[in-house]
């Protein structure tokens, strides 16, 4: 798996602890969709205020270390195996924060190509 980080998100990442969680957060919408969305932090999931609130967070899961440009990136990627990318972006508003993106996506998938692909 290839991490794709921009150059805040891996400086926010390494400011706060050198170490990026996530996780995978489903979500069931009206008509039986389901929707599979990447959460993340710097923080274990659970540990935190702003974790906790989260209901994914709550939940057991097997993480998986990946080593880059200085810092950690912890995955939990379930039952769908890892993706071929794992997209890192920096947000300022309303909280900073690290966002993290499946192939590119906001949804995760098998089903969804990588950016290069589309």
């Amino acid at each position: 798996m290839r991490v794709i980080a921009s150059e805040d998100a891996a400086a926010f990442i390494r400011d706060n602890g050198g170490t990026l969680w996530v996780w995978i957060d489903p979500h069931t919408w009206l008509g039986g969709m389901v929707y599979t969305y990447l959460e993340s932090a710097t923080e274990r999931p659970g540990t935190s205020r702003r974790t906790r609130r989260i209901r994914s967070a709550r939940r057991p899961h097997t993480f998986h270390p990946y080593e880059h440009d200085g810092y950690t990136v912890q995955l939990a990627y379930g039952t769908f195996g890892e993706p071929e990318e794992l997209h890192l972006e920096y947000k300022r508003w309303p909280k900073q924060r690290v966002e993290a993106f499946w192939n590119g996506a906001i949804f995760v998938g098998d089903d969804i190509p990588p950016m290069g692909e589309r």
